[in-house]
């Protein structure tokens, strides 16, 4: 926790098992967790009232535009537009959306959201992973480049469908993390360790365990971005 409070109800949707939500927890924002199929709810039949949430938060479903499609199989469904749809009926004070980099081509994003792309290791973190953000009264901060030390490859949503040798071009132009080694390495480079033990305990699969973690926003670069709008929104 930063210490930082009062800094407004925020909703998450839908939430995956919501590492934005958790890292906007960690900065002293009070966070609703929204549907999402992953819990048996849908997010398209979600109307929240106007004026209660001070924000928005979360990353729809990004099969249509993601490269990783051609590589899990996964249907082109795309729920940017209802992402719009739950803003303009909560009417919040601001708006936080994440998604892939060809997310960039979609048209129902309003022309008014600032674009901005991050990279998990300048914002602390361990990995090359770089994801794309539009906010919205503000436009985030952005960090410094890191020049130190050498980041991991990422985790990503297909990462527990790979064995030792499988190497193609991705987003990190480098050879993909493998999906062999412990549940704690891919915690620790998300860095959320212990997260994903509920899921091993109702016996999930490691595989999926992975996907959903590979789905996340890294920790870093979660608290980076809700440090950025609590910096926005208190001034």
């Amino acid at each position: 926790m930063s210490g930082r409070a009062n800094l407004g109800l925020v909703v998450s949707l839908p939430p995956g098992i919501d590492l934005l939500g958790l890292a906007f927890e960690r900065e002293g924002f009070c966070v609703v967790h929204g549907p999402d199929l992953l819990w048996g709810r849908d997010m398209r039949d979600f109307h929240p009232p106007p004026g209660v949430f001070a924000g928005v938060i979360g990353g729809p479903p990004c099969q249509q535009f993601s490269r990783a499609n051609a590589i899990n199989g996964s249907p082109g469904t795309d729920l940017i537009p209802e992402f719009v749809r739950v803003v303009n009926e909560a009417r919040p004070a601001f708006v936080v959306m994440e998604n892939v980099e060809g997310a960039r081509h979609s048209r129902d994003i309003p022309d008014e959201w600032f674009p901005a792309v991050l990279r998990d290791y300048d914002c602390g973190g361990e990995t090359y992973r770089k994801r794309y953000f539009w906010t919205w009264p503000f436009a985030l901060l952005q960090p410094s480049r890191r020049r130190d030390g050498v980041p991991s490859y990422s985790v990503l949503a297909t990462t527990g469908r790979r064995g030792r040798g499988l190497s193609v071009a991705t987003q990190d132009r480098v050879s993909l993390l493998p999906g062999n080694l412990p549940l704690a390495e891919y915690e620790r480079l998300q860095g959320v360790e212990g997260i994903t033990g509920e899921l091993m305990r109702c016996r999930s699969s490691k595989a999926f365990a992975i996907h959903v973690l590979g789905n996340g926003v890294p920790m870093a670069m979660g608290s980076f971005v809700a440090r950025s709008v609590a910096l926005s929104v208190t001034r």
